[in-house]
């Protein structure tokens, strides 16, 4: 530690006047005459000046090395103190979180006065969640001088306890299963959800374009609605997603034969007017399921029926094209669109509009929760049954104008 020329140079290190790799060169230079654990602990010691942190590319090497390091007469204690902070950060961010609660324990037990190793061990216990005892770490860096050291970390914790920022979680799925399961075994109480990770995108061209069944041949069917961000078919996500099984003519609006979900808008919010519209907040959607979650359900759902919906050719057909394409399920059913049946019997209807709540008002139906997916999937389904008793005409394909009056959520 006396060597003028390792002091030098890591003066120029953290000075940031030399750049890694001639950094790293320079060091094991330096420490090549040493043996084995000095010139590796030498090494990683260049590293932990103000923060116990190694380059990501150096952790291997400070995993294969710690065990002689630890164990060498050479080495004070108080350095040694250093390498398992290096240790507990490492595996904290490699997720590995039993073996960083061994070097956890260790530190914490050793009665250090080394405030950068309180401030790690601090920071250590904010992110798994044992607030007490980060609270009182950091009470001991700032009373011993050590407060501007800790000032960025001490204030996302103060963050983190007021609520105003979210405890910690990591991104990805796995890892956030490791940690809710590290803070499960240490019995600490936690709300949070995880979803399941998004599988691989099914590409555009790679799924199949909706196909229209147009005969009025049918009495059992799924009739279903979605809800949604906005209008925009490319861009817009689901915010609900409804269903409901009808055999033979009948509507049984029993648990069995319905489906009903909410869903967390994917990369999107709902805008205010659509809240507003619907019912449906982005508070009621915050810890909602992802659409590859419940996508598969309601594909169990559907079975093999034909899919009823209202207007649905040119809107909820596609996106749930797009929601089979997040969640990598291709759907072949056939969809039949109300919409494009009630069109044949508007003279018989004499409404003002073709929408779906004016169409089931003039055939007797109200629709109890307009813009919600299982009231409007239910009216679709019992207008699509009362529309069927009145006099027959063609089939949809025989009519030339099928242009579409609005869209399902102005529907």
């Amino acid at each position: 530690m006396n060597n003028e020329e390792y002091i030098e140079l890591i003066n120029m290190y953290i000075n940031k006047d030399i750049d890694k790799e001639t950094f790293y060169d320079k060091l094991v230079e330096i420490t090549n005459s040493l043996k084995t654990p000095l010139k590796e602990f030498y090494i990683i010691n260049a590293y932990l000046y103000r923060y116990c942190n190694v380059p990501s590319n150096l952790k291997e090497f400070l995993y294969d090395y710690s065990l002689p390091i630890l164990s060498s007469t050479d080495i004070t204690e108080s350095s040694k103190n250093k390498i398992k902070c290096a240790l507990m950060n490492a595996y904290t961010s490699d997720y590995s979180y039993e073996m960083a609660e061994k070097y956890a324990i260790e530190l914490l037990n050793a009665n250090i006065s080394d405030i950068i190793i309180l401030r790690d061990l601090a920071n250590y216990y904010t992110k798994t969640r044992r607030y007490k005892l980060a609270e009182s770490l950091y009470n001991i860096v700032i009373n011993a001088g050590g407060r501007e050291l800790a000032t960025r970390d001490y204030q996302k914790f103060i963050n983190v306890v007021n609520k105003k920022q979210k405890d910690y979680l990591p991104a990805d799925y796995e890892n956030k299963v490791k940690y809710l399961k590290f803070l499960t075994s240490l019995n600490i109480q936690f709300d949070d959800v995880i979803h399941k990770k998004q599988p691989e995108k099914i590409k555009v061209d790679n799924y199949p374009i909706p196909v229209e069944h147009t005969m009025f041949d049918f009495d059992s069917f799924v009739a279903f609605d979605v809800e949604t961000t906005g209008i925009d078919t490319t861009r817009d996500s689901i915010t609900e997603i409804a269903a409901i099984k009808v055999l033979n003519g009948q509507i049984i609006e029993e648990k069995e034969f319905l489906f009903q979900e909410l869903v967390h808008p994917y990369k999107r919010t709902i805008p205010p007017s659509v809240e507003k519209l619907t019912g449906i907040t982005n508070e009621m959607v915050k810890d909602a399921p992802r659409i590859w979650e419940v996508f598969p359900k309601f594909v169990d759902f559907i079975g093999d029926s034909i899919m009823l919906g209202y207007n649905c050719m040119s809107f909820d057909s596609k996106f749930l094209v797009r929601a089979g394409r997040l969640s990598n399920i291709i759907i072949e059913n056939e969809y039949f669109d109300v919409l494009h049946m009630a069109k044949q019997y508007k003279s018989q209807l004499s409404c003002d509009n073709m929408k779906l709540v004016s169409v089931g008002e003039t055939l007797g139906i109200k629709n109890p929760q307009a813009h919600r997916a299982l009231a409007d999937a239910i009216t679709t389904a019992k207008v699509y049954l009362a529309l069927k008793k009145l006099k027959p005409v063609s089939p949809v394909n025989d009519i030339v104008d099928l242009k579409d009056e609005g869209n399902d959520i102005l529907n």
